[in-house]
């Protein structure tokens, strides 16, 4: 591993760790012209396991939801990598 794929490295646990971070202790975690990382509890609930098709009780439990942004949508939508090239 070179010294800039360390730092690189680094660099995304960083930013994951804070992300993480952040939705633990507030439940939301908002990047400007990106996106929005928010909590949601879900109740339990009754399911089917497919295999058997015998009722299962889904478990109630909190699961994180990511909500893109209407810019880094335009950008997905167009290709653009924000990088003067497209992925095409």
């Amino acid at each position: 591993m070179t010294r800039v794929e360390l730092t690189n490295n680094i660099a995304k646990a960083t930013i994951l760790d804070c992300i993480k971070h952040g939705i633990v202790k507030d439940g939301k975690v908002t990047i400007r012209g990106f996106g929005r990382f928010i909590t949601r509890d879900k109740i339990e609930r009754t399911g089917r396991n497919p295999k058997t098709g015998e009722p299962a009780v889904i478990t109630a439990r909190r699961v994180v939801k990511f909500k893109a942004y209407d810019p880094f949508k335009n950008q997905v939508n167009q290709g653009d990598t924000g990088y003067g090239r497209s992925n095409g």
